[in-house]
């Protein structure tokens, strides 16, 4: 992926618009920059139907494919990826 700070700057904006707390990047984006086909986010703060909002403006304004996890309610995938994931906001 291309100019992947860029992109995780601007994931961050978007993210904050939506009223996120926070966005965390796990899987080959944070692992393997070079050779990831998406960005793996997990997001804190945006309930609801305005989660799968804000996954689609990301993805409108990334140009990028993404998966995007709920942080909450707690579980333990959630808390894997806490403990290994990149803090973006």
């Amino acid at each position: 992926m291309s100019d992947l700070e860029s992109v995780l700057a601007k994931a961050a904006i978007v993210a904050r618009q939506f009223g996120a707390k926070r966005l965390l990047l796990f899987g080959s984006g944070l692992e393997n920059p070079s050779a990831a086909r998406d960005l793996d986010l997990a997001c804190a703060g945006v309930p609801g139907w305005k989660l799968f909002e804000l996954a689609s403006a990301l993805e409108e304004t990334l140009g990028v494919p993404l998966d995007l996890v709920p942080l909450d309610p707690p579980t333990p995938f959630t808390r894997l990826i806490e403990k290994r994931a990149r803090v973006l906001l």
